[in-house]
């Protein structure tokens, strides 16, 4: 057998043509040959740990996989238990690694095992755990990326030396090989073919992403899978100079990152990726690499790169977002041996590497930002974030249940056609009373020609101040346009964030105005989490999506998210209210026009919360593919999830015999089996609006009371 080092296999030190020459004349699929280049010796007899740069006691504590402990980084000193240790055929170590964001299990390649071994998460692990489930024994020669499509539970797996992706789902409770793209053991060029596949993708949409190393392009596949099926698209990164063996993907959003090995960069595409197409410009470019041989995205925004040849991860922050740059933010190599592999983090902000020659995975544990966005954040603030942060543990009064009021209604309090209808409502019915309390922002201002309804201000302050939680959700006017209706153009969003122009100074006085509202609730010391802008994923306001691609989509989204991030600083640095936590808020699922959730998501120091919409008379979020893919999304940025409005399907208008008869025991239901992560959970109010009856009021529907009463609701 031809053992050398897999810094090659993985496209390292030699030339792509001589490798594929060498595999050709020793490939043998019975024996799992790997090539490698000429450093065999300093790889196997020198086997070592770098130092850090970073000062003694600064840098994050260090877990493992696969070893007793981090000095051990031999073959013999390996985890004696067959499942917790790697490179049982004695082919290689751990190749890459895939993270489920909704319940964190971990899956890792064992390539020299020809398996996958999977944790159910790293909170609990123990020194030398056993993997509690093994995918594709027998089945995989050389398995290098794992990536996993969330509404079907397929795990998809870059077998590379078999020149196929295979996909395993749990039948009868047992892992089971579902698909197979490409040919067994046949290398080839056309769509449906692979030649050597490394890294993997699964997009917001369920595409599949494969590197197709060998023929220098990116393979896009659409569900539902078959066997041998073509690929529907292809990136081939003319523009930029051609891919030179690309390797590692990762995904966020619409956004794509492709870590080009010999081309010694990363390089970054902004979706929808629309097929077929076959023309697709990179929108940023990452060098200052040797080498990059996988990519991962962090919570906190920034992307994790593999950098093989400088023994090291290179990190890239805000990397969505900012501009190709020439160097990495920062970097970190300690613990590491000459040949790391993939990375990856979960939602907690726990980097995992693979340490493929010391046969370990180590688990670098960083951790997410849980504290408010401002650094000047109240008391109460911090204290309310903390809270939402904890509720997914709880056992008990996990989901904190809401009523938004109709704000816009003005009245006595005691009138039940009044902005306090629905509440009142509850109240008589002897119901037990929502812990939030939900307002529109809007409706409580002071303008000219506008007064407040300064009744639902005072209620709503009163909440809070006992104890309570309060939300409020902000439909601005177009400052180019007035009205909120209808996507507005690019360069107004551009223009929103200079005073100099007219919607620029427009919009300022929007600000203004929110912000004396705002301070109201400061003054009185209540935490508000404040919901501007929402459902910009979809078209429906004018700050939203308009339906544009590639570069266009490029200007709206890098427009959108300036915007966004000066309406943060201009709240709470420039008008000092230290008592808000931002939320950003996403479309509801079943609408076809929405956009993938991250489309517009700010970065993880920009938003405290991530909230969804929905209105469907099932709530079919269970069964619903893109449910449970947006739920996936929304989840991975670590930021604590709610479903900050819900109700039956607006398609029905809420309307008809039986729209009182809709069961509000359903979104615990859901809850339950497909959003288990959810802090808080609002209804919207029951209204009757251009001759249609909208009943979605928490004492308009039926089985209210079972659902207040539910051991997982928390109410006052």
């Amino acid at each position: 057998m031809f053992y050398l080092n897999h810094t090659t296999h993985k496209g390292g030190l030699v030339k792509a043509a001589d490798y594929a020459d060498t595999i050709r004349r020793t490939f043998d699929m019975k024996k799992i040959c790997r090539v490698t280049s000429g450093r065999l010796t300093l790889i196997l007899l020198t086997f070592y740990c770098l130092t850090s740069a970073v000062p003694a006691g600064a840098a994050p504590a260090y877990g493992v996989l696969g070893q007793p402990t981090l000095a051990d980084t031999t073959f013999a000193s390996r985890c004696p238990d067959l499942n917790a240790q790697f490179n049982i055929q004695d082919n290689g170590g751990p190749s890459g690694i895939a993270i489920d964001p909704r319940d964190e299990r971990i899956y890792v390649t064992d390539y020299g095992g020809g398996r996958v071994l999977t944790w159910p998460n790293a909170d609990a692990l123990q020194a030398c755990q056993a993997a509690d489930e093994v995918i594709g024994a027998g089945d995989l020669f050389g398995p290098e990326a794992v990536a996993i499509d969330v509404p079907s539970n397929t795990v998809f797996i870059a077998d590379t030396l078999s020149h196929t992706v295979k996909g395993y789902r749990r039948v009868g409770g047992v892992w089971t090989l579902v698909v197979t793209l490409g040919t067994q053991g046949v290398s080839g060029s056309g769509l449906n073919q692979l030649n050597f596949p490394r890294g993997l993708a699964v997009d917001p949409g369920g595409r599949l992403f494969v590197a197709d190393d060998f023929n220098n392009r990116i393979l896009i596949f659409d569900p539902p899978f078959a066997n041998g099926e073509a690929a529907a698209d292809s990136i081939g990164a003319g523009a930029n100079g051609g891919f030179a063996n690309p390797k590692g993907l990762a995904m966020s959003g619409n956004t794509l990152f492709v870590a080009d090995y010999f081309g010694n960069r990363v390089l970054r595409f902004t979706g929808p990726f629309k097929t077929p197409d076959q023309v697709y410009v990179a929108s940023g470019i990452f060098s200052g690499l040797n080498h990059p041989v996988d990519v991962g995205m962090h919570p906190d925004g920034s992307l994790l790169v593999t950098d093989q040849g400088n023994v090291r991860i290179a990190r890239y922050n805000d990397a969505v977002w900012s501009p190709s740059r020439a160097a990495p933010t920062s970097s970190f190599s300690d613990n590491m041996n000459p040949e790391p592999l993939g990375v990856a983090t979960d939602r907690d902000g726990r980097i995992f590497i693979a340490d493929f020659s010391a046969f370990r995975v180590l688990i670098r544990k960083e951790s997410v930002k849980k504290t408010p966005i401002s650094k000047a954040s109240s008391a109460a603030a911090k204290a309310l974030l903390a809270d939402l942060h904890k509720r997914p543990k709880r056992a008990l009064n996990r989901v904190a249940i809401g009523q938004q009021l109709i704000t816009w209604k003005y009245g006595l309090k005691t009138n039940p056609n009044a902005w306090y209808g629905d509440w009142l409502q509850l109240e008589q019915g002897g119901f037990p009373l929502p812990e939030v309390m939900g307002g529109e922002l809007s409706d409580l201002m002071s303008y000219p020609g506008f007064s407040p309804n300064q009744d639902a201000l005072d209620e709503l302050i009163a909440h809070g101040q006992a104890g309570h939680i309060v939300t409020l959700v902000w439909h601005p006017n177009n400052p180019a346009a007035g009205g909120f209706s209808t996507p507005t153009s690019t360069a107004n969003l551009q223009n929103m964030v200079n005073d100099a122009t007219a919607v620029g100074a427009a919009w300022q006085t929007q600000l203004d105005r929110a912000a004396a509202v705002l301070q109201q609730f400061k003054d009185a010391g209540v935490p508000v989490i404040f919901r501007p802008l929402h459902e910009q994923n979809g078209n429906f306001f004018w700050w939203g999506d308009n339906g544009t691609s590639k570069a266009a989509l490029r200007a709206r989204q890098s427009a959108w998210v300036k915007m966004w991030r000066d309406m943060v600083t201009e709240l709470t640095v420039k008008k000092g209210l230290n008592n808000l936590l931002f939320a950003f808020g996403t479309n509801q699922v079943n609408f076809d026009g929405v956009v993938p959730p991250l489309t517009y998501y700010p970065g993880g120091n920009w938003a405290d919360i991530a909230t969804i919409d929905i209105y469907d008379e099932q709530l079919d979020l269970g069964g619903n593919t893109r449910g449970l893919q947006h739920y996936a999304a929304l989840v991975g940025t670590g930021k604590p999830f709610g479903i900050a409005e819900f109700g039956q399907s607006f398609g029905n208008n809420g309307t008809g015999a039986n729209a009182s008869a809709w069961d509000a025991r359903t979104l615990a239901t859901r809850i339950r089996d497909s959003y288990p992560r959810t802090t808080f959970a609002t209804a919207w109010y029951s209204s009757v609006e251009g001759g249609n009856s909208y009943v979605f009021a928490l004492p308009d529907v039926s089985h209210t009371l079972e659902l207040l009463q539910d051991p997982l609701i928390d109410t006052q």
